[in-house]
């Protein structure tokens, strides 16, 4: 008999309220020196090493996952995983999208033309006050996926974006619900820098936070 989906325990956590910004990965490469091992298309959307002037607001985005985890996990911190993304956008009552359970597009930066800053849209938080979870830029979640082809193996994203292109595109975008995840074919650091893809972090706590 089928009892549905089993249910998955999500640990106490804190989570980054905005997604990381422009300013914020700089602040890390300056603290931390931080180089990738492969630097092609690493960041492409800044000059000279530097955020162009106006975007230090923006969510960060032309940076790979193991670039991302590298940023957390030099502030004590980690990229989440698929089920607690999806918690930290639905809240407990499973919401389908981070406000509610109803399309409302004026709530998030989809169908769009360009990025909005990480606080933006505040009439669409999730119940935790997470800002942009629907929208705006996909997120890295922690975890591959594995389709049984030793050679296939998957990122996994959330979230949505703004950016809809008029055909095919490796990130799909547009407003999708808390429960939808994007697999993308984990073509090595290079390749998996994305213009529509951001992070933010999450860290563990010892008791209920």
């Amino acid at each position: 008999m089928d009892h549905g989906p089993a249910a998955v325990a999500v640990g106490p956590i804190t989570a980054q309220k905005y997604a990381v910004t422009n300013s914020m990965y700089a602040e890390f490469i300056r603290e931390s020196g931080y180089k990738p091992k492969n630097a092609r298309n690493y960041l492409k959307h800044w000059r000279n090493g530097s955020c162009i002037p106006g975007g230090e607001d923006l969510p960060v985005v032309n940076i790979s996952r193991e670039d991302a985890g590298a940023c957390a996990a030099y502030y004590g911190m980690r990229l989440p995983t698929e089920h607690e993304w999806q918690y930290l956008a639905a809240g407990p009552e499973h919401l389908k999208y981070p406000w509610g359970n109803k399309k409302e597009y004026k709530r998030c930066n989809v169908y769009g033309t360009e990025l909005h800053t990480s606080n933006s849209h505040p009439d669409g938080v999730s119940c935790f006050g997470l800002y942009n979870m629907c929208g705006n830029v996909w997120e890295f979640t922690s975890e591959t996926r594995h389709d049984g082809d030793r050679d296939h193996y998957f990122l996994t994203l959330r979230g949505g974006a703004y950016y809809t292109a008029s055909d095919y595109w490796h990130a799909e975008c547009g407003m999708v619900p808390n429960d939808y995840h994007l697999k993308v074919h984990m073509l090595g650091d290079a390749m998996n820098r994305f213009e529509t893809v951001g992070f933010r972090c999450v860290k563990d706590c010892e008791s209920s936070c």
